[in-house]
């Protein structure tokens, strides 16, 4: 690939950064799945699930109950369980009754899950959700059926309702131009999914949370491809190309001058 611009190359650059541990759960989503108490997982507007995995990649996320170890019999033969791909009312009650942790967010494209059985484990076909094949309807496909659902097509779509909006009331410096007014709450999420721990530096700043925020790799707030956002404290938010304005803000000034406290 020929680079013609910095920015390219500062974007090439920065993308090495992604280590083994962002690469092991990549492959694991695809494949097994990653256990979730759904505080990972949430909804845009519309209601499509995504989830923010370490590289800084938003992926719709496939929901699905994985272990089912303890279900009697009766149960298995009446029907495995159903994957979810929107926020429907299923998951708004397990939600509400705190019955989260029996979860796996998964990316995998052929319908097929990791189940945990009372004698044994394996992929199983799953079919989606009654509830989310009703959303899905309203948002794509007003005919599709539970037979002719097709898991891989919907990954490859677009996620529908990250358009582009933007409030004044927020900084201009840390917000994408190309996000929803899901933007705080995917900003949030991504800082949650990283504890607080910027990816430069690796100061924690899980107590101190203004200091951290979300930045565009390129330094283009209009770029919202995947993988193209990273968390990092102020300071190391301020040294990334075409950022240094960040170090007039009074913000910084404040940061600079406590971290060696923190």
């Amino acid at each position: 690939m020929r680079i013609t611009e910095f920015n390219e190359l500062w974007t090439a650059v920065n993308r090495l950064k992604i280590d083994r541990v962002a690469y092991t759960e990549i492959k694991e989503f695809e494949e097994k799945g990653l256990d979730t108490k759904l505080d990972d997982v949430f909804d845009v507007y519309g209601g499509e699930l995504v989830t923010i995995l370490s590289d800084g990649s938003i992926r719709k996320a496939i929901v699905h109950i994985s272990d089912i170890s303890n279900w009697k019999p009766q149960y298995i033969q009446n029907g495995l369980p159903k994957y979810h791909i929107f926020e429907c009312q299923t998951l708004i009650q397990m939600r509400a009754n705190n019955r989260k942790h029996r979860y796996k967010k998964a990316g995998r494209t052929d319908g097929k899950f990791w189940i945990v059985l009372p004698k044994e484990s394996e992929y199983k076909k799953l079919k989606i959700c009654g509830n989310c094949l009703s959303e899905y309807r309203k948002n794509y496909d007003a005919k599709v059926s539970q037979e002719s659902f097709n898991i891989s097509e919907y990954l490859k779509q677009k996620i529908n309702h990250l358009q582009p909006y933007i409030t004044q009331e927020e900084d201009m410096t840390t917000v994408p131009r190309a996000y929803s007014s899901d933007w705080s709450k995917i900003s949030t999420f991504m800082k949650t999914s990283v504890n607080y721990v910027c990816q430069e530096c690796y100061k924690d700043l899980s107590n101190h949370r203004k200091y951290i925020q979300t930045h565009h790799i390129d330094a283009d707030r209009s770029n919202n491809n995947q993988g193209n956002l990273k968390v990092l404290c102020i300071e190391c938010h301020s040294k990334e190309y075409n950022h240094s304005h960040i170090k007039n803000t009074p913000l910084y000034q404040e940061y600079i001058n406590m971290k060696d406290g923190i």
